[in-house]
């Protein structure tokens, strides 16, 4: 599916080179990264560590939010809109209060990302605002030291949205925030024998990393 959506992709990128025609060569290219805080909506999780926590008679955060890193390229057709490629890193992470305890949950997942970006406003040595989505393919764990190490993985699939505000006077360089939405849960996470985990005999493991999310970020374009 990954390799399907890349050609398709790199496809696209050729056909707009090639309606560019004889003129102004109609392509630009941009590379960056960003760091930033993604919020979850971690219930089912949070419903048991709060079990966990009333069980053993201490105190654990909830699990909302983390931190995000991302890098990606962009293929820009005349400067108007663009195809985009990445990659995220999700952390997420949460433990118990009480320094004598060592329960912990940890939730980390690797995301690879495909969409499309657009400028819908410009001021000219000022700012672009563009607005983009993204599909995205998630490689997440889950890991807790609960009773013994524990650790299970899974897969699964969403969409990002976002509006970007990136500078456009200090080229190559641009430099700017994202705010977004993101989509994204996992359904089923698997130990190392391929056994489907649970929190608990009637709560099987779920993941849910959906929520608003702020990037700031840094890229080099060459139009």
């Amino acid at each position: 599916m990954k390799r399907k959506a890349a050609l398709i992709a790199l496809t696209a990128a050729v056909l707009a080179t090639a309606r560019g025609g004889a003129g102004a060569f109609p392509l630009g290219f941009s590379v960056g990264g960003g760091a930033g805080v993604g919020y979850y909506s971690m219930n089912a999780l949070n419903e048991h560590a709060t079990i966990v926590s009333q069980e053993n008679n201490i105190s654990i955060r909830k699990l909302d939010r983390g931190v995000n890193f991302r890098i990606q390229g962009r293929i820009w057709y005349r400067s108007i809109a663009a195809l985009a490629g990445g990659y995220e890193h999700l952390w997420g992470e949460t433990s118990a209060v009480e320094p004598s305890s060592s329960i912990y949950f940890k939730t980390p997942a690797d995301l690879f990302t495909l969409g499309a970006v657009g400028t819908v406003f410009e001021i000219k040595d000022v700012m672009n605002i563009c607005i983009g989505a993204n599909i995205c393919w998630a490689d997440a764990l889950y890991e807790t030291n609960e009773g013994y190490l524990d650790e299970f993985r899974g897969d699964g699939s969403g969409y990002e949205a976002y509006v970007e505000a990136h500078t456009n006077f200090i080229n190559p360089i641009e430099m700017g925030f994202q705010l977004g939405y993101r989509s994204l849960k996992i359904g089923e996470l698997n130990d190392k024998f391929g056994f489907p985990g649970s929190f608990d005999p009637s709560s099987p493991i779920r993941l849910d990393y959906s929520g608003v999310f702020i990037y700031l970020m840094a890229s080099v374009r060459i139009n």
